[in-house]
């Protein structure tokens, strides 16, 4: 997410940390943030919206010495902040900075986020800004800008920036992306912009939050090409079946639109589930490509087990992913796949597209191929692309 906040002065930080909760985001970069200033009661807002919101949280003052304190940005994290960086911008005024944040996503994956409000003198100032960012950016093929840009999406320094980036908006957004003025807003000029390295699918929206700020936020909503999965974090309408109780095994069929591997199987556990499970990975054909017993985990929700050696897929070709439950008492969704089920790279394809997804096999374990009212029985997988 990407928010100017106007200090907190046109409602509250409650209410702003309101709109920003109601988006669960998992990063937020902000612009017009006061620490410890006189007109905003001396409060340390980056600190206490990280409060607020139960977000880490790192401040980047544009301005060092304002009304008492600091004036600047902040970047709000779900994940741990591993350092905090201050670019000063070419300004023609009042003093512009990019805010350069290290995000640890997991042990391997250190992703930077950038946060920027471009001056308001002209587009000669706002085209220097840009190229300022580029060259602080350059070697950075992961990172992930937001921020204020004050300027419409043909001016110079958007055209500049997206030589390097490209615009979350014109890749996953819908109608005009307008955010300011937040009441009636006739502008966009807010803006998530996505180094080379994201190619995965993207959405963004517009947050109809028109009386907390005088701009509304932009939410982009990334899938980590390398870890991607068909359900995430979703669960079932229905967590467990109470009137069957029999073994059986269940599964969905799947396939990628690249190459890549599976790295581990994923399922649901419903509220009755017995303790434990085995996972299996099939050719569409009823190949046994792995199996792994899973350990239990929290109940009700989702099981998780890596295999101890990747399967490698090929690309656009039908796959299962099974677990086997003695005692039945499963998570399931009838017609939940009647529709296909897209993420990423993944796709569980419609059930009448395949002559059948959500397939069971009742017994002792095996290949299930079976299917039943399209039913969904969240079963998963974690898959990692080819480089």
């Amino acid at each position: 997410m990407t928010y100017n906040i106007k200090h907190g002065e046109v409602s509250s930080l409650d209410s702003i940390a309101t709109v920003i909760k109601g988006q669960a985001p998992d990063v937020v970069v902000l612009q017009e943030v006061d620490v410890l200033t006189n007109r905003s009661g001396k409060v340390d807002q980056a600190t206490r919206l990280g409060q607020l919101t139960g977000l880490n949280s790192t401040f980047i003052p544009s301005l060092l010495s304002y009304d008492g304190g600091q004036y600047g940005l902040a970047v709000l994290s779900r994940y741990p902040i591993r350092s905090t960086q201050r670019i000063p911008l070419r300004s023609a005024a009042e003093q512009r900075v990019l805010g350069l944040v290290e995000v640890e996503l997991d042990a391997t994956h250190v992703v930077p986020v950038a946060v920027t409000h471009f001056g308001t003198t002209g587009a000669a100032e706002r085209s220097n800004q840009a190229d300022d960012i580029k060259a602080a950016l350059a070697d950075k093929p992961w990172a992930l800008l937001g921020g204020d840009l004050n300027a419409s999406p043909t001016e110079a320094c958007i055209t500049s920036l997206k030589t390097l980036f490209t615009d979350a908006w014109a890749r996953g957004g819908s109608g005009s992306g307008y955010t300011h003025d937040a009441s009636l807003p006739t502008r966009r000029i807010d803006y998530v912009m996505l180094g080379s390295a994201w190619t995965s699918p993207v959405t963004a929206s517009v947050v109809g939050a028109s009386s907390q700020s005088d701009h509304r936020p932009v939410v982009v909503t990334l899938i980590l090409p390398w870890s991607q999965t068909l359900f995430g974090d979703r669960v079932p309408a229905n967590t467990v079946e109470e009137a069957d109780t029999r073994s059986v095994e269940l599964g969905v069929r799947f396939r990628s639109n690249v190459t890549g591997t599976i790295t581990a199987l994923r399922f649901y556990r419903g509220t009755g589930n017995a303790n434990g499970y085995v996972a299996r990975l099939w050719s569409s054909t009823g190949t046994l490509l792995a199996q792994v017993p899973v350990s239990d985990g929290r109940i009700p929700g989702w099981q998780e087990v890596a295999l101890p050696t990747p399967v490698p897929i090929s690309a656009n070709t039908l796959y299962v992913a099974s677990y086997y439950t003695s005692n039945g008492l499963f998570a399931r969704d009838p017609s939940g796949l009647a529709s296909a089920v897209t993420s990423g790279n993944l796709t569980a394809p419609a059930s009448s597209s395949i002559g059948g997804n959500g397939v069971y096999a009742y017994g002792s374990g095996g290949f299930p191929a079976s299917t039943y009212k399209d039913t969904n029985y969240w079963v998963d997988v974690r898959f990692a692309p080819s480089p």
